[in-house]
């Protein structure tokens, strides 16, 4: 799958956990990775729904930051933050909007 994030290009990709990618050396892992040179957004495979959900908005967190030209100080701790708690946000925003539970 393809999305356009203000006029940039990115390829969705699920990935299989065992590429040289997805494990950079043997104390990291990647459960998800942006390159943004290549236009590529991978996610491991095989994560559970709620995990590859988070991961998913980790990953267009860090996309939306680049593509709109922001500097974040401690970016991954946002985009960590954001991955977990986005859903909950999102829903009380639609219920304080009158467009949800």
């Amino acid at each position: 799958m393809e999305v356009l994030i203000n006029g940039y290009p990115f390829r969705i990709e699920f990935v299989d956990g065992d590429i040289e990618k997805m494990n950079p050396d043997k104390d990291h892992y990647n459960l998800g990775l942006t390159e943004y040179r290549e236009g590529i957004i991978s996610i491991r495979k095989g994560l559970n729904r709620s995990t590859t959900r988070s991961t998913v908005i980790h990953e267009l967190v860090h996309t939306f930051i680049f593509a709109f030209g922001y500097t974040v100080e401690c970016e991954e701790a946002m985009c960590d933050f954001f991955g977990a708690q986005a859903d909950e946000i999102l829903r009380l925003t639609n219920q304080i909007m009158g467009k949800g539970d």
